[in-house]
């Protein structure tokens, strides 16, 4: 395959990506002698790899380095410079990507250490670092990483120990990202081990220029990439890794990540619910499940997709047909993929008739299908079983479950890759045992293969997903919305100097995207508060109203199913002492008309550091946190998307009713998810957060309303007066 030039993008620069990605000439700023050294180990290996382009060994001191031709300076060198490989220490990098910026080299990059990730004095260095790239123009990848390795074109910019030994290398579909220079070189040593086609690997250490999420962007845009792997740490550019993962939904080309954090030690205490259920863990797992980033727990799981994916494959739907040589494997099998959504049918009497017609009559063809020791002195079942489960109609995968037999490998491998080479179908093994060499035999040929069948379950379950993948919409601006009445709520509390909004004014501000609240009434004495329950009605209830308290519950500050003024009265009056002894001497009292219904949701947003405006829903109530039963998403979101976040909660089953209660009004509570989801991008700059907890939920069909807001303006985050978020 030709490799192409990333595409230009508004976001970057595709030539210089081109040029990093695709050298023809290498200078090796700082080349050693020895190819045992850091600073020898790129030419050693571009000249062992056979690297089709020029390679420049910069030595100031040096005729020739490792027999090739040396120059004192970039200066020296004739003709074009694609790419500068920089291994000089970190005093020494600022000037030399200087130097680069004067001699026209587009991209550098800066192997040394002793940067921002020491502290201290290594923090100062990266400043200047990042001055000299602002200078010169020149895109520098790291510092303090192993670089690159481009495997089609041997270009081996890199001095990573995967790469010690002469290992075979194996080009192709999968390039490969990572935030960490060893679990990366463990990673791509591990991935040629595998046979898995690798088009480049290249790890960005601190990313003080080009970053994970640009590289990205820029490899998904080339024709040669068409899956990307991705070890993060961390996430800098948020927008840009969701515009990078946009267009890869778009292209068909997955991105599989392993991100660490999904714990959070010593969490910083949150003033909103909100912060506490979007945790930087939380965010990124939303947004990655939102724009199809497929997320998994490690190295293997990473891979074991790897090898699906690299075959270009796709399913048309989720069921599987699984022929082992064992009946346990195969229920085992079937365990694992049911466990992963994917469906290990019984086939129809008419089918397991053609089956049960080509396998011994004491096998099983019902699916798993059984084919039986017997296979192993009589390979040719397994041809004949394969054939069957090619012209089932109802079949979208196919697993083959064997295990030892080397001795009968070369006729069991030859039957698996011709049933694989005449169907687009995906084709997976799982053999267990032996020496080996039959699973490497198999990924040669492009046939994924695993040694457990939860793995390869894991690995289809996820081919599945992305397969079925809905299209990834455009949200509309719902209709209704009153900007004016948003900035007029907003306007009036920075006036008062306020860091949030009181309940009151938190409806106001919803409301004018069109989310229902309960009738309300804010009042000042016990007086007013009996006189607005008269105004409105039934049963009510009456709460502290301050922008100086987020959480009301929390003091006591909740007063519900009132019906008759003595009550309100001795609540209100109740309250108001609870609000002197609190110190909140300015709190008034908010009557409010009781709102009847079983299902209590909570919808928030935020301004994540790094992803911008999300929201979050979840069920909610006073147990909100407890319960943890939350999703996140980038906003704006349409309602299609606001449904299927509400559908993957734990516990959506209460949506369809349960014990004879009828269905919840679903489509309302998606549509005030992409209301206040708009709401959070439209108004980000001036929005921390903002809960809506509880919301409502009624019937089909009777809608939703809310009856509790807070709203946190960003001012007060950024002050230190409320939570500061923490991704």
């Amino acid at each position: 395959m030709t490799a192409t030039a990333p595409e230009q993008n508004p976001t970057g620069s595709g030539e210089a990506l081109r040029r990093l990605l695709y050298p023809r000439s290498i200078a090796i700023v700082g080349a050693s002698d020895n190819p045992t050294k850091l600073s020898g180990r790129p030419l050693d290996y571009m000249k062992r790899f056979g690297f089709t382009g020029r390679i420049l060994p910069i030595n100031p001191t040096r005729s020739h380095v490792q027999g090739l031709p040396a120059y004192r300076s970039l200066d020296e060198v004739e003709g074009d410079i694609d790419l500068a490989m920089i291994m000089l220490s970190a005093e020494q990098t600022a000037d030399a990507v200087r130097d680069c910026g004067s001699r026209g080299i587009p991209t550098a990059i800066v192997g040394a250490s002793g940067f921002a990730e020491l502290g201290g004095e290594g923090v100062a260095l990266q400043r200047r670092l990042k001055a000299a790239i602002e200078e010169s123009g020149v895109r520098v990848l790291g510092p303090n990483c192993l670089g690159m390795i481009a495997v089609r074109d041997r270009a081996m910019p890199t001095f990573t120990s995967a790469l010690d030994e002469d290992v075979p290398l194996t080009e192709g579909p999968v390039a490969f990202l990572s935030q960490s220079g060893a679990f990366g070189s463990f990673v791509f040593s591990e991935s040629q081990n595998l046979r898995i086609g690798i088009s480049h690997y290249l790890n960005t250490g601190n990313e003080v220029d080009l970053s994970v999420a640009e590289l990205l962007d820029g490899l998904v845009r080339t024709d040669q990439t068409q899956v990307v792997l991705a070890y993060l740490e961390g996430v800098s550019d948020g927008r840009r890794l969701l515009d990078a993962a946009r267009y890869a939904y778009a292209q068909d080309k997955p991105i599989i990540s392993v991100k660490v954090g999904r714990s959070t030690a010593g969490a910083t205490a949150a003033q909103s619910h909100t912060a506490s259920l979007a945790g930087d863990d939380a965010v990124f797992d939303g947004v990655a499940r939102q724009y199809g980033i497929l997320r998994v727990d490690g190295p293997e799981q990473m891979l074991d997709a790897a090898q699906i994916f690299a075959t270009g494959r796709r399913l048309r739907g989720r069921r599987l047909t699984t022929l082992s040589v064992s009946g346990g494997a195969g229920a085992l099998m079937a365990d694992a993929a049911a466990a992963r959504g994917v469906e290990v049918r019984a086939w129809d009497e008419t089918w397991q008739a053609k089956m049960a017609s080509v396998i011994p009559a004491y096998g099983s063809a019902r699916n798993p299908i059984d084919l039986t020791g017997t296979l192993v002195a009589e390979p040719d079942i397994l041809r004949r079983g394969l054939q069957v489960a090619l012209e089932h109609p109802e079949t979208d995968m196919i697993a083959v479950l064997l295990g030892c037999a080397d001795s009968q490998s070369a006729e069991l491998i030859d039957a698996i890759e011709v049933a694989n080479s005449s169907t687009d179908r995906p084709v997976v093994v799982v053999w267990t045992g032996g020496s080996g060499r039959p699973r490497q035999r198999l990924r040669e040929l492009g046939i994924p293969c695993y040694t457990d069948p939860g793995r390869a379950a894991a690995a289809l379950g996820l081919l599945a997903d992305f397969s079925l993948r809905p299209p990834l919409p455009t949200p509309q601006r719902p209709v209704g919305i009153d900007d004016a009445a948003a900035r007029d709520v907003l306007t009036q509390a920075r006036a008062a100097g306020r860091v949030q909004l009181d309940e009151y004014q938190s409806t106001r501000l919803i409301a004018a995207y069109g989310v229902p609240s309960a009738a309300s009434r804010p009042v000042g004495s016990a007086d007013e508060a009996v006189a607005a329950a008269n105004e409105l009605g039934g049963a009510v209830a009456v709460k502290l109203l301050s922008d100086r308290i987020g959480h009301k519950s929390d003091i006591g500050g909740v007063r519900l199913g009132l019906v008759d003024a003595d009550s309100v009265r001795e609540a209100a009056a109740d309250l108001l002492r609870i609000a002197r002894e609190a110190h909140v001497e300015d709190a008034r009292l908010l009557v409010q008309r009781m709102a009847a219904a079983d299902t209590e949701l909570f919808v928030g947003v935020k301004r994540d550091p790094v992803f911008g405006p999300v929201v979050v829903v979840g069920f909610g109530g006073v147990l909100v946190e407890a319960l943890a039963d939350s999703r996140v998403a980038a906003a704006p979101v349409d309602t299609d998307t606001a449904r299927r976040l509400l559908l993957s909660l734990r516990g959506s089953r209460l949506f369809g009713g349960l014990r004879g209660k009828p269905p919840r009004d679903l489509d309302a509570a998606a549509e005030i998810v992409a209301r206040l989801s708009c709401l959070a991008a439209d108004l980000s700059d001036d929005i921390a957060e903002l809960d809506v907890n509880p919301l409502l939920l009624g019937a089909k069909g009777h809608g939703v309303v809310a009856v509790d807001a807070l709203a946190v303006l960003s001012s007060a985050a950024s002050s230190g007066a409320t939570v500061v978020e923490r991704l």
